[in-house]
């Protein structure tokens, strides 16, 4: 069965390194992503994988059925669009950090919060509302 973000996003997913590896590469690869490789680097919530994908460094963090944050650098749009895809939604925000990592996040909920923590501060650059009409 293949693995879909349903196993380690919209759910709790087992509390190993290497199955969470596998379920979220797979997901990927499934997408049509094979570039992309993670490695796990907390197998608890919050989730936390990093890797690569074509050429740019990728960092990745997530609390199951809540948020997910999505780092790239530089930044890769055609990697946020495939997990927007995977994810069955656009991302709720952008900014740039103080690391220079751009940076996407997906809310589930507590999405003005949020937006209000980033919005003003110079930590985070160039930010930007992304699941509003403008």
């Amino acid at each position: 069965m293949a693995a879909t973000a349903a196993s380690w996003f919209y759910r709790a997913p087992e509390n190993n390194a290497y199955l969470l590896a596998e379920r979220v590469n797979g997901t990927f690869w499934d997408n049509r992503l094979g570039g992309v490789l993670l490695s796990t680097v907390r197998a608890e919530s919050p989730f936390g994988m990093i890797g690569a994908y074509q050429g740019a460094n990728v960092r990745m963090e997530w609390e199951p059925n809540k948020w997910l944050r999505l780092a790239t650098s530089p930044a890769v749009p055609s990697l946020v669009d495939s997990v927007a895809n995977i994810l069955r939604r656009k991302p709720t925000l952008r900014f740039d950090d103080a690391d220079g990592e751009t940076v996407w996040e997906w809310r589930l909920e507590d999405a003005d919060k949020r937006w209000a923590e980033v919005q003003g501060k110079a930590a985070f650059g160039a930010p930007r509302r992304l699941d509003t009409p403008t």
